[in-house]
């Protein structure tokens, strides 16, 4: 419970001007960061820690479906894990398209996933995200105007602006 400040210093509250206070920032190098100069990026520690842990929360503002299918289906041990849980918000500026052109939808979803490097050969990884994500083992939620950037497993939380996307965990920041 909190104490009413009357002007004088708790003795529960450190005194952070002390010379013998004992909290230290951690060393550079486990701050993850976009560092192509030093081969470091965000991903790498987001990995790590989902792969160690059996329970992990992504709070994202965006994210791709290209992405969530390739971490989950080559760098993520699924075997291991009980549940992701990641919630998606929505890019801050979402100004609504002023012109609708008429498409051939299946025309334009083949270009998309063909673009990407996404063909029936590359199927199994689809089918393997969809199953994840019928058994629970992925779980999503949507959230208008979220746009915060937070990972959370059993044993690191990390929090900064890195979306969940290819450009967020790997790109120079």
């Amino acid at each position: 419970m909190a104490q009413k400040s009357n002007g004088n210093e708790s003795e529960s509250q450190p005194n952070l001007e002390k010379e013998n206070f004992n909290m230290k920032w951690p060393p550079n190098a486990l701050f993850p960061l976009n560092l192509p100069s030093e081969k470091r990026n965000v991903k790498q520690e987001v990995i790590k820690d989902i792969n160690s842990s059996e329970n992990y929360l992504i709070n994202t503002g965006f994210s791709s479906l290209g992405n969530i299918i390739d971490i989950f289906n080559t760098e993520v041990d699924m075997s291991t894990i009980n549940s992701v849980r990641i919630l998606l918000g929505s890019e801050p500026d979402n100004r609504p398209r002023k012109f609708w052109k008429i498409v051939d939808l299946q025309k334009e979803i083949k270009d998309y996933w063909l673009e990407r490097g996404y063909s029936l050969l590359k199927g199994g990884n689809i089918i393997k995200t969809i199953e994840y994500i019928r058994t629970g083992k992925l779980h999503f939620k949507i959230s208008d105007n979220f746009h915060a950037k937070l990972y959370i497993g059993e044993s690191h939380a990390i929090s900064g602006s890195s979306n969940f996307s290819k450009n967020g965990l790997s790109q120079k920041c």
